[in-house]
């Protein structure tokens, strides 16, 4: 009985020392009140759900004054949904490092640019950076051409030959990442030719794996985890693309067929690697041979980036041309303009790119609607005041920051009545009124924006002229009708068939 007294009574001490190491976290939630949560879960058990997630979030935002804070298992968590402070957080020089959560990501796939912090962060975008200026981007538009064209091929074949129904994220998931593969690690990978379901299946498995973990608080020790189903899905996705970014880290080997059909084939390739030492994986090369990089740090930054740039991309052209099918209005105005700006067939040049404004709002309106990173977090290294309109706040270090992108570029609030229409005319058009320089941050902004924000613009843009210079693209769904899904990139819990007819 005695022994147990004197437990209950060291249980007792450790609790209340808990609770009063943290008393600079209950005062900021006493300040910015949010909803309470569970005891040591917090708010896991609503927010559990990918599918409902950034609904209830939506909900929680129009309930309580945000930015409000409440809790994932025992951590101090601040919402983000306004300009305003999304502004303080990204241009914070103590708020530049990602969520805790994303720990999860880079014990899975490495510690690359998406989820590292400084001062590894600072040293890799230093070292990496040169690989995404815009001179070496322009190097690129031959892959992209050559990439559209064998895009084209495929819609007219399984589109207007066959007179398919088309899923066309699939499609444009195996151009996008061939297209990655070839500008990053200048090898070709022909996807469109090989069983390459498995790898497409690995990146979505991850990405569902993380996102569950960071949405279930009892999962964040890494004990119970590790005894867990979803971490032996993980082990499995992940051995998947281990061995196909080890693939891409091989020697590369120039063979040139005899066959003039491969030889035209490879020539963007060929092309590529003249200009090698321009690439990512050129020149992470050079670093580990100087000393300033290891193998493990290539091969984190390779997976990561490879992950990055190919997900996000191919996630947000696909909703630009779901919305156009969606809204032939639009496209009808899209098609006018690159009628006029374009000839028929042949490359794209950069100058003719940088001509196609409408085409940039088309994409612009579909990343309001649809930000491809939905919910971006960071950490609060050091004390942060964070200015609302009924005052200043002290936000305490270690706390994490959930910047809601989705809802904010859908909130009426910031843009009017239309905000959750696709209207790219009334939102980004030249008598569309002055919105705050933060309310539109598809690929964030301040001091950490996404490295590869150019490549992704250039590429998606080139391929939605080519693809709606020669067809219309029309599908039977609705934008309302359309179910998002909470996760690292957004997706849908049913993704509408689209037809395509040739102009």
């Amino acid at each position: 009985m005695l022994a147990c007294i004197i437990l209950s009574g060291w249980l007792l001490l450790a609790w209340i020392f808990f609770l009063w190491s943290r008393r600079r976290y209950y005062k900021a939630a006493w300040q910015l009140r949010g909803p309470i949560g569970w005891p040591l879960i917090g708010m896991g058990l609503q927010m559990m759900s990918p599918e409902t997630f950034l609904q209830y979030m939506d909900g929680l935002s129009r309930q309580f004054k945000a930015p409000f804070i409440s809790w994932m298992g025992t951590s101090c968590f601040l919402y983000v949904n306004d300009p305003k402070s999304v502004e303080q957080i990204f241009n914070s020089t103590h708020c530049t490092n990602k969520g805790d959560f994303y720990r999860f990501v880079s014990s899975a796939i490495g510690d690359g640019l998406f989820t590292s912090s400084s001062p590894r962060w600072h040293k890799h975008r230093r070292l990496i950076n040169p690989a995404f200026g815009r001179q070496i981007l322009s190097s690129f538009l031959p892959i992209f051409n050559a990439e559209a064209k064998i895009l084209l091929q495929k819609l007219e074949l399984e589109g207007v030959q066959h007179g398919k129904q088309l899923e066309i994220y699939q499609i444009l998931k195996k151009i996008v990442l061939e297209a990655a593969c070839q500008t990053t690690m200048g090898k070709k990978m022909n996807f469109q030719h090989d069983g390459s379901i498995a790898i497409f299946e690995a990146y979505n498995g991850l990405t569902e794996v993380c996102v569950k973990r960071m949405l279930s608080p009892w999962l964040y020790p890494e004990l119970i985890y590790r005894r867990s189903g979803l971490f032996r899905l993980q082990q499995k996705v992940v051995g998947i693309l281990f061995g196909f970014i080890e693939q891409l880290l091989e020697p590369i080997v120039s063979v040139v067929s005899a066959n003039a059909h491969q030889q035209e084939q490879q020539r963007p390739e060929l092309e590529m690697r003249g200009k090698s030492k321009a690439i990512f994986i050129e020149q992470v090369r050079e670093h580990v041979e100087r000393g300033q990089l290891s193998w493990q740090d290539v091969r984190d930054e390779a997976n990561v980036t490879i992950a990055a740039t190919f997900e996000t991309t191919s996630t947000a052209l696909y909703f630009t041309i779901l919305c156009l099918a969606m809204h032939p209005c639009y496209q009808e105005k899209l098609h006018e303009e690159l009628v006029r700006e374009l000839a028929p067939t042949g490359d794209i040049t950069l100058e003719q790119l940088q001509r196609l404004e409408y085409t940039e709002m088309v994409i612009n309106e579909a990343m309001r609607l649809f930000a491809p990173v939905p919910m971006v977090l960071r950490s609060a290294e050091e004390d942060i005041q964070l200015q609302r309109d009924d005052g200043e706040f002290l936000i305490p270090r270690g706390t994490q920051i959930g910047i809601d992108i989705y809802n904010m570029q859908r909130d009426e609030r910031v843009w009017g009545p239309l905000s959750r229409t696709y209207n790219p005319e009334a939102h980004f058009g030249l008598e569309s009124p002055h919105r705050h320089a933060f309310a539109f941050v598809p690929f964030t902004k301040g001091l950490r924006m996404c490295i590869g924000y150019r490549y992704a613009q250039m590429l998606m843009k080139l391929l939605l002229a080519r693809i709606f210079r020669s067809y219309r693209i029309s599908t039977e769904a609705r934008l309302e009708e359309l179910q998002v899904k909470g996760n690292i990139s957004l997706k849908l819990k049913d993704y509408p068939l689209c037809r395509v007819e040739r102009r």
